[in-house]
Order: C-alpha cells, then sequence, then structure tokens
C-alpha cells in the first residue's frame, strides 16, 4: 500500500478535519439508520445480532473521531497524514470487500440487514486501519527523530574537535606570536634611542593591538569553555567575586576613582566563569573611558529573587548606532567593545539572568546585570560552607 504523501490535491493540514467529519457522518448514518428501522416498523430493531453490532459500532466510531483530533495535536508531521488516512481507507475496503463475500455468501432474513452490516464493517475496518496508520506514523517519527538526534550528536561532536583544534591553535600559535610581537614593541619603545614620536606611536599601537589580540582569544576560550558539557552551576557570593575584580582593576589602571556600594554577601548560582562578567565590563568602563579621570561607581542590591549589579561610568557613552547590537556578535567592531559584551551576554544568559545598557549619554553609561538570587536558606548553606572553607585555609 502506497499513498502518494506528495499530492497537491489534497489540503494536508486539513485531513484531521476530515477523518473527523467523516466519524461525524458514520454516527449520523448509524443513527438515521435507527430512526427508520423504527419508523418502518421493522423487527430487525429488536434483533440480538442488530443490537450487538450497534453497541460494537459505537466505541469504533468513537475511535475514528478521536483519531482525528489525535493527528492535529500530534507531533506527526502533515506529510504522513495522507498515509495514515490511506491505512483507514485501505481497511474499511478490505473488512467491506470480505463482509460482501460473506453477504452473498450467507442466508438472511431480510435485506435490511444488508444495510447495518455494512456500516459496521466499513466502521471497523477504517477505525482499525487508522489505528495501525497512526501507529505506524508514529513510528516513522521516532525513527527519524532518533536518526536526526544521532547524525546531530555526530556532527556537534566532529564541531567540537574542529574548535578544540582551532583553540589550540588560538593559544599555542597565534597567542604566543601576539606575545612575542607585544614583547618586542615593547622593548622598542622603552630601550629603543634615536626614535621620533611617530615611531613610538607606531610602537604603541603594536602593543596596543597584541594586547586586544590576546584579550579576543581569552575570550574566544572562555565562550568555549561556556558551552563544553551542561552547566555545572553551584552557589557562588557574585559580592566577593565582584571585590575581587576590582581588586584587579585597580592593580591594572594606576588613575581610577572606584565609589561601592555592595554588600558581604549576595549569592547567585554560577560558576568561575562568573568573574569574566564583571571583568569585561569595569574594563570597558576605564579602557573606553575619556575622562581625565575615570571613575566607575559599583551598586549591588539584594532582592527576594534577584541579585541586581549596576556598573556606572563617566565615559562618552554608547553611540545609538551601537546600542541596538551592543551584544551581538558581529563580524566587526573596530576597537570599541570586541567580543567581551557578547560573552558578557552570553555568561548572563548561562546563569538564568540577563544585562542590558539601562543609561547612556554624554555624562556616562550604566550597564545592570540581573541574576536569580538564592533563597535566604540556601544562601545561609552556602555562607555556611564559605565559612568553613575560609576556616579550614587558615
Amino acid at each position: 500500500m502506497h499513498w502518494a504523501a506528495n499530492s497537491n490535491f489534497v489540503d494536508r493540514d486539513r485531513i484531521p478535519q476530515y477523518v473527523v467529519g467523516f466519524g461525524a457522518l458514520l454516527t449520523l448514518a448509524l443513527l438515521g439508520e435507527v430512526a427508520f428501522l423504527f419508523v418502518v416498523g421493522s423487527p430487525i430493531v429488536f434483533d440480538g445480532g442488530f443490537l450487538v453490532g450497534v453497541v460494537t459500532t459505537i466505541p469504533f466510531l468513537a475511535g475514528i473521531v478521536f483519531g482525528g483530533y489525535w493527528l492535529r495535536s500530534s507531533d506527526l508531521s502533515p506529510d504522513r497524514y495522507l498515509r495514515v488516512v490511506g491505512w483507514g481507507l485501505t481497511g474499511a475496503v478490505v473488512f467491506l470487500a470480505i463482509n460482501l463475500a460473506l453477504i452473498v455468501a450467507l442466508p438472511y432474513d431480510s435485506w435490511l440487514v444488508v444495510g447495518p452490516w455494512i456500516r459496521w464493517a466499513v466502521v471497523l475496518g477504517a477505525s482499525v486501519g487508522l489505528l495501525i496508520g497512526c501507529l505506524e506514523g508514529r513510528a516513522i517519527e521516532r525513527a527519524l527523530t532518533a536518526e536526526r538526534a544521532s547524525l546531530q550528536a555526530a556532527y556537534l561532536e566532529d564541531q567540537r574537535e574542529y574548535l578544540d583544534y582551532l583553540n589550540s591553535i588560538l593559544r599555542h600559535e597565534v597567542l604566543n606570536t601576539s606575545t612575542v610581537i607585544n614583547g618586542y614593541a615593547s622593548l622598542l619603545e622603552a630601550e629603543a634611542t634615536g626614535l621620533t614620536e611617530q615611531q613610538r606611536e607606531w610602537a604603541r599601537i603594536v602593543i596596543d593591538e597584541s594586547e586586544e589580540l590576546s584579550t579576543v582569544i581569552d575570550d574566544v576560550r572562555v565562550l568555549l569553555q561556556a558551552t563544553e558539557g551542561p552547566n555545572r552551576l553551584e552557589p557562588v557570593n557574585a559580592a566577593r567575586v565582584l571585590e575581587a575584580e576590582l581588586s584587579k582593576l585597580d592593580r591594572r589602571f594606576e588613575s581610577v576613582d572606584v565609589a561601592t556600594s555592595i554588600p558581604d554577601t549576595a549569592f547567585v548560582r554560577a560558576d568561575d566563569l562568573l568573574a569574566r562578567i564583571f571583568a569585561n565590563l569595569l574594563s570597558n568602563a576605564v579602557e573606553h573611558n575619556d575622562a581625565e579621570t575615570p571613575a566607575v561607581a559599583v551598586t549591588v542590591d539584594t532582592m527576594s529573587e534577584t541579585v541586581r549589579i549596576e556598573i556606572a561610568d563617566n565615559g562618552p557613552g554608547i553611540p545609538d548606532s551601537e546600542q541596538e547590537t551592543l551584544f551581538e556578535r558581529v563580524e566587526s567592531r573596530g576597537s570599541t567593545h570586541g567580543l567581551g559584551l557578547y560573552l558578557v551576554s552570553q555568561l548572563a544568559t548561562r546563569y538564568g539572568g540577563s544585562v542590558e545598557l539601562t543609561e547612556t549619554g554624554h555624562d556616562g553609561s550604566v550597564f545592570t546585570v540581573e541574576l536569580p538570587a538564592l533563597s535566604d536558606d540556601q544562601a545561609e548553606v552556602a555562607l555556611e560552607r564559605q565559612t568553613d572553607r575560609s576556616l579550614v585555609m587558615e
């Protein structure tokens, strides 16, 4: 039995409705048949065989109607509908042919039994065929899903090996080369004599670009690490992580005014990559700041369900043309914010949170990170564990 699933003369999306309608028509035929026999006063209405036929027909009629509703709500592709209906029609034809042969071969008291007999055969055959079609369609879909999952897993494994290879090249070849370039350019700027101001500026550009390249490679490494396997998140004190990154910022940049409002604890569910969110936002606040004295203000608010971290600066603000795609992965953003903000967005999403630019203008910008907070009980347990670890280390 083969049914052309790509037939153009059938609206496949409406096939479930047709099946329901077919079941409804057969139900009306049964009711009309019983009413007609009552009207003509036929004794067949009270015949045991006729009553058994009526009673046994009802569940099969319900099965046909239910089959139509099931098709519409199932995950079967509409391309499978014609094959399912084909099974139903084939079942009806086969059962009808068998019973027509019986009608011809067997004696019966009145021609009035022929109609109910044919109706019973059609209903029974159609419902059984429809059931077989639905089971077959479901089995095919499951097989295809399993095959697609297997192919997808193989493809992802190949992609993972390829990315690992590229990551290895970036870290061991490109990063090493960048480090060598940076080192020699720094020596040239610091120790070479007789250089003009223009030549020193060129050396400075080489140093800056090599450092930017190293940062991008490190960000790529973090992105790859963030996509490896399932998330294994645990309670992390975001306040302590943020303070550690502020200390690094203070050591890295000599003249930065830092103002903070950070509680002792602000527990979220994260991992050791959480620090990269704060590191990127804090670095951007200073590196792209054209104020005479860069200023950074960090505020942490702990609420019942979220931890809200605001990082404000007094820089030039974000241009309107960049705001819409600020956290997206784009081909090139020049030297403005690079891969860092895309990384920040990916990590925030990894922890079930978000990051957004909440304010920007000539007076500076404010980036807001929101992460789901641990419940009070969970935070208390995490704090106790943190305290115990600190005592052990001491």
